[in-house]
């Protein structure tokens, strides 16, 4: 996706549990999980959407590897 204006980049951790993968984004401390990385990207832009009111575009995704830091 293209950084444009108007875009919001948000940064989402992902790792494994329990043959899924768990993807928070720490920026509105919510999370949803995954099968596989195929579809990683669109959930968590659907989850920040959803929670946000961003229209889907509006949003970019940087998922990396990695649990929330206390």
């Amino acid at each position: 996706m293209d950084d444009g204006p108007g875009v919001r980049i948000f940064e989402v951790l992902a790792w494994p549990s329990d043959r899924r993968i768990v993807l928070y984004v720490p920026e509105i401390e919510a999370a949803t999980t995954v099968v596989s990385m195929v579809g990683a990207e669109d959930a968590a832009r659907s989850l920040i959407a959803d929670l946000t009111g961003l229209a889907p575009e509006e949003i970019d995704c940087r998922i990396g590897a990695g649990r929330p830091r206390p």
